[in-house]
């Protein structure tokens, strides 16, 4: 069986999400597939290659939603492919995106029945084998799709879109939350109020995202992204990327953890992305093949 799950975005909540502060992210039209088939033993195949379980390479994600999910159904093997059209170590959810829908494919080849919900919680505990800490927010997203404010799960709409730069630098997730960690640690009555500025930005975001008002988008993006330097998670080559596109006229910012990864901007960028994409679903073969073009 064949299941699907988009990528994500945060708009506006980078790092502040992990202190209880507000977030704006939105699913997207980017999508993993996972196909998963009944076999004696476990064997995954991807883009970075074919091996069995493995919890602490390229495929530690995938083995790690196959441990879990044997929590709730015991099985003795599978055969797990996937392929991705969310750019992996980008900020874009690619990590969430191929957990769930490996743990999708897994719940329909193997008739398990679970709900979305149940889905969520599988990929949040994913996330916490992985990382060691995590908001939850991108499985979440990933698991119901939509554009949403969290923690409350308000969720919304907007026809606004982005562009989006590849810095084609990685971004490390675990890394950069244990970065902004212990210099909140260091340095807490300066961190604490960026993290509170950012929670402000992350409330107007979504106020003027439902109102399709591009402009206090742009104005809230210049402003994110200085606090996102402030707490040390840009670099040399994002501040340069952004300069340019500030001087051509439009605002960008860098969604997921940084270090690397993407940047999301209000214009000029490698490709486009649509929000409030569908979250996890079955597909068809014929999805399937045309995953692969």
């Amino acid at each position: 069986m064949i299941a699907s799950a988009p990528g994500k975005v945060i708009v506006f909540g980078e790092h502040s999400v992990v202190y209880g502060k507000h977030a704006v992210v939105s699913a997207i039209d980017l999508r993993c597939y996972a196909k998963a088939e009944k076999r004696s033993g476990f064997r995954i195949i991807s883009q970075f290659g074919e091996t069995g379980l493995d919890f602490d390479g390229h495929h530690s994600y995938i083995s790690h939603a196959i441990r879990r999910f044997s929590e709730i159904r015991k099985i003795e093997g599978a055969l797990i492919e996937v392929r991705s059209s969310v750019p992996p170590a980008s900020g874009l959810g690619s990590s969430a995106s191929v957990t769930v829908a490996v743990l999708g494919a897994l719940n329909a080849e193997f008739d398990t029945d679970l709900s979305q919900d149940e889905i969520f919680e599988l990929a949040r505990n994913v996330e916490l084998d992985v990382q060691g800490i995590g908001s939850g927010t991108d499985p979440f997203v990933v698991t119901f799709g939509g554009s949403w404010v969290i923690p409350e799960k308000k969720r919304f709409e907007t026809r606004l879109n982005f562009d989006v730069v590849d810095t084609k630098q990685k971004s490390v997730t675990s890394e950069m939350v244990r970065r902004v960690r212990e210099l909140k640690e260091r340095y807490p009555d300066i961190v604490n109020p960026v993290l509170d500025a950012m929670d402000s930005i992350a409330l107007k975001g979504a106020e003027a995202l439902e109102k399709n008002d591009a402009e206090r988008v742009s104005e809230l993006f210049r402003m994110n992204q200085s606090l996102l330097r402030a707490i040390g998670v840009s670099t040399p080559l994002i501040d340069r990327i952004i300069a340019g596109i500030e001087e051509e006229g439009y605002a960008a910012k860098i969604t997921g953890a940084g270090g690397g990864g993407c940047i999301i901007t209000t214009g000029r960028g490698d490709f486009k992305i649509g929000l409030s994409g569908e979250g996890v679903r079955v597909e068809d073969f014929e999805d399937w093949r045309e995953s692969d073009n």
